[in-house]
């Protein structure tokens, strides 16, 4: 009987991580999917800072993908901070989902080792019986 209070006591535990994480994935209701980079450049005049190792920049730089495309759009500083938020959001969503697949998993597992527990706690045999 401690067997099943035990996978009983971890099934609780997972299911409590589970909503927890779905909680956390709902409130994630803002994203953007893409990369944001600073870019710096030559602009090849002579005489110019930038032939000196000076590099004109940064230039912000937000890189996503429709419909198989791939987009670039600059942005200024403020543009860039606030899609920085939201395309660190988006990345936290995907790990979240990660996250909440192996607890879904670890929860079917559990549940399986639950149930032939309480059947062999019953006395009860798993499967179907032999021909005699």
């Amino acid at each position: 009987m401690a067997r099943i209070d035990d996978l009983r006591r971890r099934v609780q535990e997972r299911l409590a991580e589970q909503r927890a994480l779905v909680e956390r994935l709902l409130a994630l209701r803002e994203q953007l999917p893409g990369s944001l980079f600073a870019r710096f450049s030559e602009c090849g005049k002579e005489g110019c800072v930038c032939q000196e190792g000076h590099k004109h920049g940064p230039y912000y730089v937000l890189s996503t993908r429709r419909a198989g495309k791939a987009a670039f759009a600059y942005l200024d500083e403020r543009g860039a901070a606030a899609a920085k938020e939201l395309v660190d959001a988006h990345r936290e969503f995907r790990e979240g989902l990660k996250e909440l697949k192996k607890v879904n998993d670890e929860l079917v597992g559990l549940m399986k080792e639950y149930q032939a527990a309480a059947a062999e706690s019953a006395g009860r045999r798993v499967g179907v019986a032999a021909a005699v």
